[in-house]
């Protein structure tokens, strides 16, 4: 009787895989997040990007003719179309262009760095560039800080242009002494900063470009007229007056004017004197109050992400 062996396996360590994920040399790569990249990005690559972001903003706002003249350049129109209505003198030494010139400063921050701002974000929302732009390995703070930097370059374009064509146009006197020129630089940086924040929490919000343009327009438009731009505030009803005074706005005309205008104009304003500490304690809490909304509105705002 012949006996033939059986061949026993030799037993095999158990894998340390499970069979249902051991490893496959062909598998794909995890997908890398690009938003992790984007938090981890080195510094000098942001700043080329905020770079890019803001010559991007730049160009578009001069290639769009109706929104360069409008906001741009609506300023400067106002100054000439009221000099020629009133060529005369406002007060004794004081014509009605160099009492409106600092008042035009005001309002081409509030057109370039609020309304403009506002209308540009909220378009941005409505087309998806946000949401584009948040899969594109940049920080999260590019847009942000491109928008600061795109309002302030604007803004001090403007205001600088508004007051070399006023001054040779126009003969306005400048600022006389350091302190002048120091208050009005002051003031330009707080209220740029405040529409700028103000800006962003306005497109922010809204859903179109339309929409936006639609609320701030109007708010522009009306702050104008009660806040001492177009004409003294003693004109104004002291109802007017004491609702409004809240607002950055009329502060800003204020400290501007008290750079620009002899001190005796002082008695034309409702307290007979230049508010200069309360009116720069009233920007810079608005300022702080813009910041922190846009914060939150940003953090709170899911079309990005």
């Amino acid at each position: 009787m012949t006996t033939t062996a059986v061949s026993t396996p030799a037993p095999t360590a158990p894998s340390a895989f499970p069979a249902s994920a051991a490893p496959d040399s062909e598998q794909a790569p995890a997908p890398v997040s690009l938003r992790a990249h984007d938090r981890t990005q080195a510094p000098a690559g942001g700043l080329r990007i905020v770079v890019a972001l803001v010559r991007s903003t730049l160009l578009g706002f001069v290639r769009e003719p109706v929104g360069f003249v409008m906001q741009f350049l609506y300023p400067l129109f106002m100054l000439f179309i009221f000099h020629a209505v009133f060529p005369g003198e406002l007060l004794a030494g004081v014509s009605y262009a160099q009492y409106l010139l600092p008042a035009m400063v005001t309002t081409g921050i509030m057109t370039t760095c609020l309304q403009n701002l506002a209308v540009t974000v909220a378009g941005e929302r409505e087309t998806g560039a946000l949401r584009r732009l948040a899969v594109l390995p940049a920080p999260s703070w590019a847009h942000v800080a491109s928008k600061c930097a795109s309002n302030t370059v604007l803004a001090l374009l403007n205001a600088a242009m508004l007051i070399l064509v006023g001054h040779w146009a126009l003969d306005i006197d400048l600022p006389g002494t350091a302190r002048a020129w120091g208050l009005l630089a002051a003031t330009i940086v707080l209220m740029v900063a405040t529409c700028t924040a103000l800006g962003l929490v306005i497109g922010r919000t809204r859903p179109t470009q339309r929409a936006a343009s639609g609320l701030v327009t109007p708010v522009v438009l009306i702050l104008q007229f009660v806040s001492g731009i177009f004409f003294p505030l003693a004109q104004l009803p002291t109802w007017m007056v004491d609702s409004f005074s809240v607002l950055p706005v009329r502060w800003s005309a204020e400290l501007m004017r008290e750079s620009f205008l002899p001190s005796a104009f002082q008695a034309v304003e409702p307290t007979g004197s230049w508010e200069t500490g309360r009116g720069l304690v009233i920007v810079a809490a608005w300022l702080v109050a813009g910041v922190v909304a846009a914060i939150v509105v940003t953090r709170r705002d899911t079309v990005d992400r």
